[in-house]
This record gives structure tokens, sequence and C-alpha cells, in this order.
């Protein structure tokens, strides 16, 4: 998921590394279930937002139908 930073703050878009997140600029998390979680805390924390036009990832299921 990409989130856009409204505070720049320590923070991890992994899960396992830790490191300043820079107010204005957009960040993508992995793409994962953990991603996921740590794009929601950092919106939930008001520290950031949905990137505009961008929302969370397809499942993959759902990726694999578009393809055929």
């Amino acid at each position: 998921m990409k989130i856009l930073m409204t505070q720049t703050v320590q923070g991890s878009l992994d899960g396992e590394t830790v490191r300043e997140l820079e107010e204005g600029t957009e960040y993508d998390t992995v793409d994962s279930p953990r991603g996921l979680r740590l794009a929601k805390y950092h919106i939930k924390q008001g520290v950031a937002v949905p990137a505009p036009g961008r929302t969370a990832p397809a499942p993959a299921s759902k990726i694999a139908a578009r393809k055929k």
C-alpha cells in the first residue's frame, strides 16, 4: 500500500528496518499483510494518509484473473 507522510517520524515500511519517513514523501510498504498493517498503523497514528489514487494491492487471485 502506498502512503503519503503528513509528518516526519521514525518508522518502518517492512516491519524490520526503522528509518526516518519524511513529511510530504510517498512510500510503498512491503506487498504483504505485514506491509498493509504497517500502512494502516501509520494512518491510524495520524502521521500518514493513503496516497492519492492508490489503495491496498489486489489479492493475488484477482491479479491472476485479470491476466487471463
